[in-house]
């Protein structure tokens, strides 16, 4: 009987154990929610874990982190990435663009910046909101994903892809991907295993730094590879 009783108590420990590493934690992720805007309204700035790189060609590490602040409506969250070769914090706004795409706000969110070959990839995912009443044409599962490298000719960091992925009236996936440094655009359609798919170039999305990324440039990418919408 004790040896059944110690056997009980060991089982329940394992079991607790695995319960605790099969749990997904959401650290990793930075959102904006109320409960976000909230907190950053008494600290001003939430600043996620930095990683290290060699993003400037010097072999200094630099690093990349997000910071949330509650500085603007639409721009809720920047890139921070400390530049060894100009000894400074470079910041670039994450802008929300769910009005954008979608005419009505939405909460986003972030995933920790990911590195690899001296590019940094940020992923951002919008929020599902139900359609408007006599609208439309909402884009459901919104993602975007955004590729930074740094230019040694000019010292300035370089937007060079776009992806965007969306459900759209329930007629398929669509995906959007822009080259920032050929200028060419490629998007498809996915519906009823059917495969439809269109393709450009463009200089006027060629060449693309973070100082020209805002809405503005935003609101002229859309209209890019929407013939097969």
């Amino acid at each position: 009987m004790k040896y059944l009783f110690v056997g009980l108590i060991c089982g329940l420990f394992l079991m607790n154990c695995q319960n605790k590493e099969g749990t997904v934690s959401k650290e990793n992720f930075v959102h904006d929610s109320n409960n976000l805007h909230s907190s950053i309204k008494s600290s001003k700035v939430e600043t996620s874990q930095s990683e290290l790189l060699y993003f400037d060609n010097d072999n200094i590490p630099d690093k990349a982190e997000i910071k949330a602040t509650n500085n603007n409506e639409y721009s809720g969250f920047s890139l921070l990435i400390y530049l060894s070769t100009l000894k400074k914090t470079i910041e670039i706004p994450v802008y929300n663009n769910s009005i954008s795409y979608n005419n009505i706000y939405a909460d986003y969110y972030l995933g920790e910046p990911i590195i690899k070959d001296k590019v940094i990839e940020l992923r951002i995912d919008y929020a599902d909101k139900m359609t408007v009443a006599n609208v439309s044409g909402e884009k459901k599962d919104l993602s975007e994903k955004i590729k930074y490298r740094f230019n040694p000719a000019n010292k300035k960091i370089q937007i060079i892809g776009y992806d965007l992925s969306y459900m759209k009236d329930q007629k398929g996936k669509y995906n959007k991907s822009f080259n920032f440094i050929t200028g060419k655009y490629y998007s498809s359609k996915n519906f009823n295993d059917q495969k439809s798919e269109a393709s450009g170039w463009s200089s006027e999305i060629q060449n693309i730094f973070t100082e020209n990324w805002n809405n503005n440039f935003i609101n002229k990418l859309i209209i890019y590879g929407n013939d097969i919408e």
